[in-house]
């Protein structure tokens, strides 16, 4: 995990951060299934759906080893849904009444706890840095730079794995322009769900109200390709041979809207992004201009994934 999970407001609002991703592993069954590839073959190279994935591990790996402050970066760029509904004065004083805090690590950046407590307690102190990074840039620019910030290594490899398999044939019948305004557009509004829901002052970081809105769209474009995915039973990593309409209705409804109705999931995830962003996929994908479907002739035993799963749905 980041240094931002690691990172605490006192007071109300005690969420670290808002991972916008998919959904992290819970218990074994359907809720952690996560797929492999899809029988959908694409007539064009997605060079905008790359690009992105791309885009978003170089962020990441400049985070992480870059010259920069990881800290201050993501506080900097991450977005804050109450400074957009309450103005920067409000933020600032929200902070002054509640700061942030985060763990103290030693010279060698090991973390520190108390000796004597039961269990452990974390050794806090002030986040400064993040306090006057927070509203360095305006939450109308933070709203959009969000979507390029992930919080760990699983955070950004499962968003970058639901954008490759879904995303190429999007922006496939889209066209890159097209594709990429879409991405963007769903990607806002998933992030203006969760500021209606929660307009709160915890960051947000993540790309997958974006992908939820590729998604969206895919449920209704290609709602009978096979999808692979596997379910982790135990040890044993079962695989899965599903429609993409049963594959996506599991994502939609028992990994996010579910948890976001009922208070079932894990506080750390903004639901209300990814459901906002499925939703709003699926409604623009009919209002932009789609190319025809390309006839792309699969070579043998390509996309075979009735052989290779264990259970076919």
């Amino acid at each position: 995990m980041h240094r931002v999970h690691r990172t605490r407001l006192r007071g109300r609002h005690k969420r670290s951060c808002y991972s916008c991703t998919m959904p992290k592993k819970r218990t074994w069954g359907a809720d952690c299934m996560f797929p492999i590839r899809d029988e959908n073959p694409t007539s064009s190279t997605a060079y905008v759906t790359i690009g992105l994935i791309v885009l978003n591990c170089l962020i990441f790996l400049l985070m992480a080893w870059g010259p920069i402050d990881e800290n201050r970066f993501t506080w900097k760029y991450a977005y804050v849904p109450g400074e957009l509904t309450d103005g920067q004065a409000a933020m600032a004083e929200h902070f002054r009444e509640h700061p942030v805090v985060r763990q103290k690590h030693d010279q060698q950046g090991r973390p520190l706890f108390y000796r004597f407590t039961r269990p452990p307690q974390p050794v806090l102190e002030l986040d400064n840095i993040a306090m006057q990074a927070a509203g360095a840039v305006p939450a109308w620019v933070n709203i959009f730079t969000c979507m390029f910030l992930h919080g760990g290594w699983m955070h950004l490899i499962g968003n970058m794995l639901y954008l490759w398999i879904f995303g190429n044939n999007i922006e496939d019948r889209l066209g890159p322009a097209l594709f990429f305004v879409f991405y963007i557009a769903t990607g806002l509004v998933g992030n203006l769900a969760h500021t209606f829901f929660d307009a709160g002052y915890v960051p947000l970081v993540g790309a997958s109200g974006a992908i939820s809105g590729v998604m969206g769209a895919y449920i209704l474009l290609f709602p009978r390709t096979r999808i692979l995915a596997v379910v982790p039973i135990g040890w044993y990593p079962m695989t899965v041979s599903l429609p993409a309409w049963v594959f996506l209705g599991i994502y939609f409804v028992l990994q996010n809207l579910y948890p976001a109705s009922f208070g079932a999931g894990e506080g750390q995830v903004a639901y209300w992004a990814h459901i906002g962003g499925f939703v709003s996929g699926m409604a623009l994908i009919f209002a932009l201009p789609r190319r025809k479907a390309a006839v792309v002739t699969k070579p043998a035993r390509a996309y075979d994934s009735a052989d290779d799963a264990d259970i076919v749905i």
